[in-house]
């Protein structure tokens, strides 16, 4: 192989960054037919600690990646030409298993490209790792009966969060530079905020939705990276109408450079007035707020009191009534034996009640309201929290035999009590960016939510470029994880 470093030069290698990548492809120094060589040894070596592929498709990787090399030389390269991409199992790639992590639907093979795959393929990207998620997605932790547990490459005693756990995952341990995720409850942002990336939640109606997902408005796809700036790019590249989509709104390109925050009003409340936030997270919350207001915003803390507990219960049933129930009520009892103790524990409840949607939505509504009246309607641009109350998770959390936390003093739900991302799931037209805020005292990434109104995407942008100019957060700039083996 040509171009190859060696040592810490590839582990430089194995970071950069997909924009630094496209500049190196442009330039000649160095191409995507040995890129790719580098990331498959590194997809293969995490696979015995941290454990984030569902499945790894080098063959295919390998002859797209020659593709793309003959693109570069023949001046015929498209906007991600050659850039390796981590495929969430949830998403639809025709033709790889897609049984969402359950051994009941294990024999399962998408038959069709999720849009946003079928986006990714036209602009020249190489879908190779497969990404792994809990059963049906419904944890905010990634282990599975079928693929086992996915450790955080930072300290692989702790979790990377869920559900696009294995994307997180995988990005941390330098198998690509760009992964895909979907959020539910904050399924793109936790495991961003556990593992150290840019992650982003667009509004409903951004992204096109699979064929039949129409009616999950509290659901969607977004892009999970290492930097700002492959952020935007791979937002740009996701975004806009797809033809098997009826939902998806017209859109304008985010800009790929923004000015400083001088005069943006900014709101913040650490965790909705929950009493169990970490002092580390907090800690590393009010950096990143003094970093803004170095770039020129005017920061205030505001008084929302929330009940998560009740925000947690409402989501999940309307996510129940559209989505888990779907998979539940055509598996046997027979067939229940292979299920993980999470599924198996909602497939109980789904038995006992019907759950409704309704809810949800008037929830929503309220919350909405309460953002008007002490955000939005005070002239505030953006509003900011942090993503989680703690980051003392283990790797394997099982929420059914420990259905309680002890956060700093208080117990939450072992579900969604210990998670400040679901608010925004209800509030479903509000664009959410996960950015990374530092590590805690255990050595796992922390991490803050960026929101602003229904459909304001190119604020929280703004925001979070901000951020990253600051330099608060040294993830991925000045600091690795380092994987060795199980601690």
């Amino acid at each position: 192989m040509n171009n190859l470093p060696s040592g810490t030069a590839m582990q430089d290698t194995t970071y950069l960054s997909a924009t630094d990548l496209l500049a190196r492809f442009r330039d000649g120094s160095l191409n995507p037919v040995d890129y790719f060589e580098v990331l498959a040894v590194a997809a293969e070596r995490q696979q015995a600690t941290i454990n984030s592929a569902a499945g790894l498709f080098l063959e295919q990787g390998r002859a797209m990646a020659h593709e793309s090399r003959r693109r570069y030389a023949e001046g015929t390269a498209r906007p991600l030409e050659g850039v390796p991409v981590i495929i969430k199992e949830e998403t639809s790639v025709k033709g790889w298993p897609r049984p969402l992590a359950s051994l009941v639907f294990k024999d399962v093979v998408a038959v069709e490209n999720h849009p946003i795959v079928d986006k990714l393929l036209d602009a020249g990207a190489i879908p190779y790792f497969q990404a792994t998620n809990p059963e049906f997605c419904v944890l905010g932790h990634t282990w599975s009966k079928m693929y086992g547990v996915t450790r955080n490459p930072w300290s692989q005693a702790y979790s990377v969060g869920g559900s696009s756990g294995g994307s997180g995952a995988a990005l941390a341990a330098g198998v690509a530079p760009l992964a895909t995720g979907s959020d539910m409850a904050g399924s793109i942002r936790i495991p961003a905020s556990l593992c150290g990336m840019y992650g982003y939640k667009p509004p409903f109606g951004r992204l096109a939705c699979a064929p039949g997902d129409e009616y999950m408005v509290q659901a969607v796809e977004g892009p999970m990276t290492r930097s700002f700036d492959d952020l935007v790019l791979m937002q740009n590249v996701l975004s806009g109408p797809h033809p098997a989509s009826f939902t998806t709104l017209p859109y304008t390109a985010l800009p790929t450079e923004y000015g400083d925050l001088s005069g943006m009003r900014i709101a913040y409340s650490p965790a909705f007035g929950h009493p169990a936030l970490e002092s580390d997270i907090e800690h590393n919350l009010q950096q990143a707020l003094d970093g803004l207001r170095r770039r020129g915003a005017i920061v205030e803390e505001v008084d929302l009191r929330w009940d998560l507990d009740e925000i947690g219960k409402v989501l999940l049933d309307g996510l129940r009534a559209l989505f888990v129930d779907e998979f539940m009520t055509d598996i046997s009892d027979v067939d229940a034996e292979k299920l993980s103790s999470y599924t198996a524990h909602l497939r109980q409840q789904a038995s006992d009640y019907q759950p409704s949607i309704m809810p949800s939505a008037a929830l929503g509504q309220k919350l909405h309201r309460d953002m008007q009246e002490k955000v939005w309607g005070k002239g505030y641009s953006a509003f900011i929290c942090a993503s989680m109350l703690t980051t003392d998770l283990p790797a394997d959390q099982d929420p059914v035999a420990q259905p309680s936390l002890n956060v700093g003093g208080h117990q939450v739900d072992a579900f969604l009590g210990w998670v400040l991302t679901p608010p925004f799931n209800l509030l479903n037209r509000y664009p959410v960016l996960a950015a990374p805020t530092g590590l805690s005292k255990l050595g796992v990434p922390t991490g803050m939510q960026i929101v602003a109104n229904a459909y304001d995407d190119e604020t929280v942008f703004r925001v979070a470029s901000n951020h990253a100019q600051a330099g608060t957060s040294r993830l991925f700039i000045e600091q690795f994880p380092v994987m060795g083996q199980k601690a």
